[in-house]
């Protein structure tokens, strides 16, 4: 039978069980007995003790300290018709019997926390151990920070536990806050509440989270959520089934997952930083062609490897087992190229090789090293060796389209044209490289604004990268660009031709994938564009923000304004037409206001805009007369 109670979680006191305060006069006190009452029937040395709290007193002080305060918690028990203190000269032990201790009750519970006992181990932990009260001696603060520590990953999985099966009590949420208010940029807390507001239906809640969470981890640490967040609030964005935990989520894909990284530059020799990428995106576009293999794009692997360097935390944030390192390394007219396949979980290295080549071999090396990985993937892949482009380009066309690439995702203001330049020059170089000329084609579209390009344009791009995809059937990047070109045209039923043929190629092509599932909604089939653009985010979960914008327009023609809005805000820089779609959103949801304020923007940003004048981005009939609703609404002009 309880006769009293010890709350040590979120505070401290002790109560008789008829509620009556028992009271302890001194912190330190309170500090004795927490520490005992989580030790309990283990003797302490009185040195022990008197060292944890009087530390700074003589050994004689320290003791008749110990002493004094040993007498006051007994004497606090005996109201309670409770002697819990055995010592002797040399020890001191604390028997709990008769005594609820909500901590230990809160650990017992949470080690074997399975159906409603997880219920239960969620009530009993009301906030941090001994929360607020902190600062006495370093002695103690040593033993406590690791304690408080202990007890609350065991709280995060007590709500990783709930969220994984669905629960959304109060207890649970109350649980998430106490963590949350504990540690403010506790990503584990987050996605375990933002799995309980999905599973009592209250999405917009768990949208509202992640918004928190982001925004904390910008302000308190300067940077941005982990890929499992990510993921997640992109699965609830786009109503994918969110995987339960971490484990549930790495067995998602069994395939094997890997992600190249950006080669490093030994010899530092700056003319060959185009290498170094340029190598990383060929591989990871051969090892893309595997369909056994799930491979990440160079977006986000480039991304992740800008912000850390540390294997375990790249792969972690990737979502992927494998990583490729590799380095370059010049001697006279040859280069040495030295690659290694790492387990991301462990760093222990799985495979290694050097290829030595000249300069004029490099163009060849990429398939070369990916068929070398492959076999130390996985022995029974698709094809024994990977399927090898029809031709090779010579290294100066190479070259030039590498830098030509590198100008092309620049924002410098004449970039572009050195992309141009580039690009031509590859093509004067070597005539039947093909895919120097569908980049050449799809810069001229960049070069006129894509929405701007005037038809003429359009029509002579589409015609350049046309014949690229004539020069070689087999690079999936060019029927990817293609694809564009056709969207850009009008005619979706070539951009979703030429996208199923780049994702044949390349099954892995998160941009291909992204741009098909903008295709298949724009042709009426809106839930399976949808599917797409999300499995492409999860190709490439670092992603452009033209991914965001795809997104945000299937949405809205779903008629999910509110969601089309989530996604467009994403956008760093609107342009007038995304201001337009905002402006169209907000029209929707009855926010006039907000519509009148991003109308005002379009018209600042394009003073000359009309509803009538807007492309038609080959949406059906029925969906683009519903966007063109929409910006009547907003009061822009027809």
């Amino acid at each position: 039978m309880t006769a009293c109670s010890l709350t040590l979680l979120g505070g401290f006191s002790l109560k008789s069980a008829e509620g009556r305060e028992l009271p302890l006069s001194t912190r330190k006190d309170r500090m004795l007995l927490a520490f005992l009452a989580l030790n309990p029937g283990r003797p302490m040395s009185r040195d022990r003790l008197a060292g944890l709290l009087w530390g700074d007193r003589g050994e004689t002080q320290a003791r008749d300290s110990l002493r004094q305060s040993l007498a006051a918690i007994r004497q606090a028990f005996r109201q309670a018709g409770l002697d819990p203190i055995a010592a002797d000269r040399e020890t001191v032990a604390f028997d709990a019997a008769g005594i609820d201790v909500d901590a230990a009750a809160f650990a017992h519970l949470a080690e074997g926390a399975e159906g409603e006992t997880v219920e239960q181990a969620a009530a009993c932990y009301a906030g941090d151990l001994l929360e607020g009260l902190d600062g006495l001696t370093p002695e103690f603060q040593a033993w406590l920070a690791p304690e408080r520590a202990r007890l609350a990953t065991m709280a995060v999985r007590v709500a990783e536990r709930l969220a994984a099966a669905g629960r959304c009590s109060a207890a649970a949420l109350r649980l998430g806050h106490h963590l949350l208010a504990r540690d403010a940029v506790c990503e584990p807390a987050y996605r375990a509440m933002m799995r309980m507001h999905l599973a009592a239906g209250e999405r917009a809640a768990a949208l509202k989270l992640y918004e928190t969470c982001r925004a904390t981890l910008k302000r308190e640490l300067d940077v941005t959520p982990d890929l499992q967040t990510e993921s997640l609030y992109r699965d609830i964005l786009v109503d994918r089934a969110a995987a339960a935990s971490p484990a549930a989520s790495e067995c998602m894909d069994e395939r094997p997952s890997i992600a190249v990284l950006p080669f490093d530059n030994i010899s530092r020799a700056t003319d060959l930083d185009y290498l170094c990428d340029g190598l990383a995106e060929d591989i990871i576009t051969g090892l893309g062609r595997f369909r056994l293999l799930f491979v990440i794009d160079r977006y986000s692997s480039g991304s992740v490897a800008r912000q850390t360097n540390d294997v375990v935390e790249t792969g972690r944030r990737l979502g992927v087992r494998h990583l490729v390192q590799g380095s370059l390394q010049r001697h006279g007219d040859r280069l040495r190229i030295t690659v290694r396949l790492v387990d991301a979980a462990n760093r222990a290295q799985l495979w290694s090789e050097s290829f030595d080549s000249s300069m004029a071999e490099i163009a060849s090396m990429p398939d070369r090293i990916t068929g070398a990985m492959v076999s130390s993937l996985q022995a029974q892949v698709e094809h024994s060796l990977i399927e090898q482009s029809r031709r090779k380009p010579g290294l100066a066309a190479y070259e030039c389209l590498l830098r030509g690439i590198r100008h092309l995702r620049g924002y410098a203001p004449d970039d572009n044209d050195r992309a141009i330049a580039l690009f031509q020059q590859a093509i004067e170089l070597d005539p039947d490289y093909g895919l120097a000329r569908a980049y050449r084609g799809f810069a001229e579209m960049v070069k006129h604004g894509y929405d701007n390009a005037p038809r003429e344009i359009l029509l002579k791009a589409r015609e350049m990268i046309a014949s690229a995809v004539r020069m070689d059937e087999h690079e999936g990047r060019s029927h990817w660009l293609l694809s564009i070109i056709c969207a850009y045209l009008d005619d979706v039923k070539a951009e979703e031709r030429h996208c199923l043929r780049a994702l044949v190629l390349n099954p892995n092509d998160a941009n291909a994938m992204a741009t098909y599932g903008g295709a298949l909604a724009a042709l009426g089939r809106h839930e399976e564009g949808l599917a797409h653009v999300r499995e492409a985010m999860r190709l490439n979960p670092y992603h452009p923000e033209w991914y965001w914008i795809t997104l945000g327009g299937i949405f809205y023609v779903m008629r999910r304004y509110a969601d089309a809005l989530e996604a467009y805000s994403h956008r760093t820089d609107p342009g007038y037409w995304l201001w337009a779609r905002l402006a169209a959103c907000y029209a929707q949801l009855g926010r006039r206001v907000d519509a009148a304020a991003a109308a005002a923007q379009v018209l600042r940003l394009k003073p000359d805009f009309s509803i009538a004048a807007t492309r038609r981005a080959g949406w059906s009939d029925e969906d683009n007369r519903h966007i063109q609703e929409g910006l009547r609404k907003a009061g822009l002009p027809d």
